[in-house]
């Protein structure tokens, strides 16, 4: 897939492609609706998209760009050779704050996954390894150091991953139950994760 940036129309067409799939679905959307919502004519939708699946490839294309390797996972990945929860969660605050304004892409993008193979392969080779490869570098740094337990590095990544996106999706379902601070908050589920990995006499 060839990544090149988008002219302003076509952002344009891709942001009302991404709230009307979220409501309709890619396949009980239409192109007038998307062309109605972006406030352009029909053809102008086909003179920048081949078909309403050239759309939704533009949209991934969108995601790949927004989230390859994201200033979080380089923050997260300090945060893990280092060892301390503190210094980057201001960072990590950050960065959550804006993946959450991308949730409706998100969501549609895992949603239409499971019925297009296309899309679990970009979502997986070129948005989810390298994010995971970061990960797992440090990880193993820690590791070969004796200071993590010997488990599966890309399972360890992926546990972290799991549990901020865990908590940013109990704020969007639950926000009125939120009784900490964020970054605290944030502290406590990093602490969370990097005890429960820190090696002890009984690993090897």
């Amino acid at each position: 897939m060839e990544i090149a940036e988008a002219s302003s129309t076509q952002k344009k067409i891709i942001d009302a492609a991404i709230k009307v799939f979220s409501e309709k679905g890619f396949e009980g959307a239409t192109t007038s609706e998307i062309a109605q919502e972006a406030g352009v004519a029909e053809g102008t939708i086909f003179r920048h998209f081949d078909t309403k699946k050239g759309i939704l490839q533009g949209i991934l294309i969108s995601a790949v760009t927004s989230f390859q390797r994201p200033q979080i996972m380089v923050s997260l990945a300090r945060m893990i050779e280092k060892g301390e929860d503190h210094s980057c969660v201001s960072m990590v605050k950050e960065q959550l704050d804006v993946i959450e304004q991308q949730l409706p892409l998100l969501k549609l993008l895992f949603y239409e996954a499971q019925f297009h193979t296309e899309v679990q392969e970009i979502i997986l080779e070129k948005i989810a390894r390298p994010i995971l490869d970061l990960l797992s570098q440090s990880i193993g740094k820690r590791k070969n150091m004796r200071e993590f337990r010997c488990f599966d590095s890309n399972l360890m990544a992926i546990t972290l991953i799991s549990s901020l996106w865990g908590y940013v999706i109990w704020k969007q379902i639950a926000s009125e139950e939120e009784t900490i601070d964020e970054e605290e908050a944030l502290i406590q589920v990093l602490h969370i994760w990097l005890k429960g990995v820190q090696a002890n006499l009984h690993d090897c």
